[in-house]
């Protein structure tokens, strides 16, 4: 398995605070870390920067995360998908078939359980 020194994260999410809170997350556990407060910053980062894992929120002013999944999908079909909403109610069926949502506020804990899980499965 790789090391997490050489897998890139993108953070996508408008609240500043929480982006950068988890931006040192991750950080800390060695992963190089993105971020971006819109979708489509997100996607001028991904057509510019190899990026392993994307973690965004759903609900963002513009393009939201299910759009931007969409888009990412279509254009960076080998980037893994991380979303994380405080909505319980935002949920699409086709995307939580695939993918599991992370609620706020989360753990620190589950958020780096989860980044390894999505990360190891591209390693084996």
């Amino acid at each position: 398995m790789a090391s997490s020194s050489n897998k890139t994260i993108l953070i996508v999410d408008d609240e500043e605070a929480l982006s950068h809170m988890l931006s040192d997350t991750l950080s800390n556990e060695g992963y190089q870390v993105l971020e971006a407060n819109s979708a489509v910053r997100a996607l001028g980062i991904l057509k510019s920067t190899k990026v392993d894992l994307m973690i965004s929120d759903i609900i963002m002013p513009g393009m939201s995360g299910f759009e931007l999944v969409d888009k990412v999908n279509e254009l960076y079909p080998r980037v893994k998908i991380q979303l994380v909403t405080g909505y319980s109610d935002q949920v699409r069926d086709d995307v939580v078939l695939h993918k599991k949502i992370l609620y706020k506020p989360y753990q620190h804990f589950d958020v780096l359980e989860r980044v390894k899980s999505l990360l190891q499965s591209e390693d084996e």
